[in-house]
């Protein structure tokens, strides 16, 4: 069930993942200027039954969160997103911290389905989870975030 579509804004914590993604010529790589403009896009191409995946920042789930509940969540679309973390030790940004440590309760109380991968499940089992996790987003009619922690070496 790989993706035809890959839709992605750009940021330096996935810099390999994108790397990956867009070096593979079977797939379709659409940037994004806004996570919103994403969910409408990923949310057409659900609709159109067109297998796509978006990778974004989790901070940049916040500008996303009326798109993902009025529209995804609302109307039963299937929507897989994959965000990375932010925060952390090596975080810049000071106001990243606070909100990016009280995301997954935000997404449980808006009712979105989350998981989060991190260094408690061995990397080489990542790709399984993610597949399943966008089986489970087709299967269960809603929007699946997977919550990427890649801020470890």
């Amino acid at each position: 069930m790989s993706p035809e579509f890959f839709l992605y804004l750009p940021c330096g914590s996935g810099r390999a993942v994108f790397e990956h993604f867009l070096a593979k010529s079977s797939l379709v790589c659409i940037p994004l200027a806004q996570e919103e403009e994403g969910v409408a896009i990923l949310g057409g191409l659900s609709l159109a039954k067109r297998r796509a995946v978006m990778m974004i920042q989790d901070t940049g789930l916040g500008n996303a969160m009326t798109a993902l509940t009025t529209f995804a969540r609302a109307y039963h679309v299937p929507l897989f997103i994959v965000a990375t973390r932010t925060g952390g030790g090596r975080e810049i940004n000071s106001a990243v911290h606070d909100y990016s440590d009280r995301l997954p309760q935000m997404l449980t109380a808006a009712g979105l389905h989350h998981e989060l991968l991190d260094a408690r499940l061995p990397v080489s089992r990542w790709a399984q989870r993610l597949v399943d996790l966008q089986r489970y987003a087709h299967v269960s009619h809603q929007p699946v975030i997977a919550l990427v922690d890649l801020r470890w070496d």
